[in-house]
């Protein structure tokens, strides 16, 4: 597969371990590099007598130094991504790969055994676990139904006072009921809460909206939780997704009985955002050219772990997904990956208009009300500057407005992509917010 320069960028665990990179990405600074049809490899001068030794797996994604980097990939990983991309005319295609390279390859292609057997337990004992395990369930959503019966107050106390005095709380109100939600483990509402406190009030009229909008939201969700018991299975599955139960990635991949799609999966954009408790959430977007499916793959890290993904935004993987139950399920996690390549199969679906794509949205509303960020694709799409914003026009010359703080450098992007033609665009629904991601353009899928 062929590495683009923000492709690379993306995969760095830090702005600092790029840039370091960078500086090690010119041909003259290594002693060899080639490549074969499953891995790129490199040396490079080390601080030692003998050169660090790099080596990429380019079918899933994969980094291996000599250096003693903690980080992955390590700056001299990311600098051989780098010269790849700048030049890829030299890298000599080889039919025999050095034999420290093939044995790490060789090796990934088989599936580690099982460090333990895994325990065998009596009928006895598993009936005991089964019985633990609902006991904690059952405390805990006896704690967050005690959190959100307070939370359902202050809301009510909220509204009776009238939202216009909201502008005029203290910030630290809003992160005392934050505070007071986690306490009750309940980090999902403890989420809205701070976005009621973090809306721009100071934005006209426009915070009225968006204040109405998530008190709504939230209200139906605590609603919801008063009447848990009333409730389907999958749809008590959503709601304690929503209210903050973790989900262990681990467990759905092991699961013989969760949702299993096969298909091409392009990854059309990639968003990382660092929250107040210094957690790093990394959003990966992807879509089905054939099932026309979208999905979400989360990561996450902290100050002291980086995010380690092999998620690579512009490329596809061809493999297997597997989703976490859900009244409309979309995060999901990668069962089997069997490639990655820079090879279009077929585009996914696109939605002729805006009034289509406005109806489908509705429609998903209707099956999940709480329901946030939509992929879709636009047909025909046209990137225009009004007098105030950009804007996204389609083929009937309806638009959307897109972000005032809406990149610089994607609109160029989407100039040179383009030369100022109507594509087929990508785009993720947030809100009553509309963000690009990327075009296709020639069978290509091009990253704004």
């Amino acid at each position: 597969m062929q590495f683009s320069e923000s492709q690379v960028q993306s995969l760095a665990p830090n702005p600092a371990a790029f840039t370091a990179g960078k500086k090690l990405s010119s041909k003259e600074q290594w002693q060899s590099f080639g490549r074969s049809d499953r891995a790129i490899w490199g040396a490079i001068k080390g601080s030692g007598s003998s050169p660090y030794l790099v080596q990429i797996d380019t079918i899933s994604l994969a980094y291996k130094c000599t250096c003693p980097s903690r980080q992955f990939p390590c700056k001299h990983s990311i600098a051989l991504m780098l010269l790849h991309a700048a030049s890829e005319k030299n890298f000599a295609t080889q039919e025999e790969e050095p034999e420290w390279v093939k044995g790490w390859m060789d090796k990934r292609g088989t599936p580690p055994k099982p460090k333990t057997e895994e325990k065998v337990r009596t009928e006895e004992e598993q009936e005991q676990l089964d019985k633990n395990r609902e006991k904690t369930q059952t405390n805990r959503l006896l704690g967050v139904q005690e959190g959100a019966a307070e939370l359902t107050m202050w809301l009510k106390d909220l509204v009776r006072m009238g939202l216009l005095e909201l502008p005029s709380k203290n910030q630290q109100e809003f992160d005392r009921m934050a505070a007071r939600m986690v306490d009750a483990k309940a980090p999902g509402l403890a989420g809205w809460v701070r976005a009621l406190g973090r809306l721009n009030y100071d934005q006209g009229q426009a915070w009225q909206d968006e204040a109405l909008g998530i008190i709504s939201k939230l209200f139906l969700l605590l609603s919801a939780l008063k009447n848990f018991d009333r409730l389907s299975p999958l749809w008590q599955q959503t709601i304690r997704n929503l209210a903050g139960w973790s989900q262990s990635t681990k467990e759905l991949l092991a699961d013989k009985e969760a949702e299993t799609i096969k298909d091409h999966w392009l990854v059309v954009g990639q968003e990382v955002e660092t929250t107040s408790e210094d957690i790093t959430i990394q959003r990966n977007w992807l879509m089905g050219c054939t099932h026309n499916r979208q999905s979400m793959i989360l990561n996450f890290g902290t100050r002291f772990t980086n995010i380690e993904s092999n998620i690579l935004p512009g490329t596809i993987i061809e493999g297997e997904m597997a989703f976490f139950p859900s009244v409309w399920p979309q995060r999901g996690a990668l069962k089997i990956q069997r490639a990655v390549t820079n090879s279009l199969p077929a585009e996914p679906m696109a939605f002729e208009t805006w009034k289509d794509v406005h109806e489908y949205k509705a429609e998903q509303l209707q099956v999940n009300p709480w329901l946030n960020d939509i992929v879709v694709v636009l047909k025909d799409a046209l990137l225009i500057k009004s007098s105030t914003s950009w804007i996204v026009c389609d083929s009937s010359k309806h638009f959307q407005q897109l972000p005032s703080d809406f990149d610089i450098e994607k609109t160029l992007r989407w100039v040179a992509i383009s030369g100022n033609r109507r594509l087929n665009m990508v785009l993720i629904l947030r809100n009553n917010v509309v963000m690009p991601m990327g075009v296709f353009n020639n069978n290509h899928y091009h990253l704004l």
